[in-house]
């Protein structure tokens, strides 16, 4: 496996994209909000330990509601056939 290749297909990995433009605008935000105060060594810091934290944090938020939409379509899937069965059938003639 390549990190280069991996990179080229960052987009296609559910939940990466948006994870990581999270924990971008998140560090670099508590970079800026810093480096007045704190000097550009603590400044960078917190912005690395943001950037890491959202992005891990809003990762893994994003893999468990894809992981629970999928046990709810597999529910209804495995359920449709018994709806099926049970329903009556209507008659197509009107009254």
């Amino acid at each position: 496996v390549s990190p280069y290749e991996d990179l080229q297909r960052i987009g296609e990995i559910p939940c990466a994209r948006n994870s990581l433009l999270n924990g971008i605008a998140s560090g670099v935000g508590v970079g800026i909000i810093l480096m007045g105060g704190a000097g550009p060594f603590a400044a960078s810091n917190w912005a690395v330990g943001t950037f890491v934290l959202v992005s891990l944090g809003t990762w893994t938020i994003c893999q468990r509601n894809i992981q629970e939409e999928r046990r709810r379509v597999q529910t209804v899937v495995e359920q449709l056939p018994k709806r099926m069965l049970a329903e009556p059938k209507e008659s197509k003639t009107p009254p």
